[in-house]
């Protein structure tokens, strides 16, 4: 009686006594391999939490759209979600868990001025994650926004002009801040 010839892919299971191998564990992605950071944040996964603050700070800030809400470019946040959310898929995070880095340090987002608008970098810990250039806008449009603020539909937390940390229920750690 003949005998199945075996196949190239089948060697490794001929060796294991016909077990497929166990699938390798999925690594997390840490902030090290998404953002030019270093130490103890570097090794951390990027948490759910993280992402949430990283959020509630750019959307936190009067005025600004960040890069890829606009048609391009790169939102920290953005990554951070997608980040935080494959990162509970692996079992790296639990839901709602935050990076100890980002909880001892916070996550914030600061505005400088500059002729003809604003540069916004996002921190992590103290570290830079993300960081862009936001034109001025039109003179017309300027008003419309002082408008609504005034009116009070711009209300809820870091729209100061010094900065301000979230509302209760807002993530913890998150800030943003205006200078210039």
């Amino acid at each position: 009686m003949a005998q199945p010839q075996p196949r190239r892919g089948d060697q490794g299971l001929q060796q294991q006594g016909g077990k497929a191998p166990a699938a390798a564990p999925q690594e997390p992605i840490k902030y090290g391999d998404a953002f030019a950071v270093k130490g103890e944040l570097a090794a951390q996964p990027i948490a759910p939490r993280d992402a949430a603050a990283m959020r509630s700070a750019e959307d936190s800030v009067p005025g600004v759209q960040v890069p890829q809400e606009s048609g391009g470019g790169f939102s920290a946040a953005a990554f951070m979600e997608t980040a935080a959310q494959y990162n509970e898929t692996v079992g790296a995070v639990r839901p709602g868990q935050a990076s100890d880095a980002a909880a001892k340090h916070g996550i914030n987002l600061t505005q400088d001025a500059v002729p003809g608008g604003k540069i916004v970098t996002e921190f992590v810990a103290g570290q830079v994650v993300g960081q862009y250039a936001v034109a001025e806008a039109p003179a017309a449009q300027q008003q419309d926004t002082a408008g609504a603020k005034a009116a009070g539909s711009e209300g809820g937390a870091g729209h100061g002009e010094a900065g301000a940390t979230g509302a209760p229920g807002a993530p913890a750690g998150a800030t943003a801040a205006r200078r210039g």
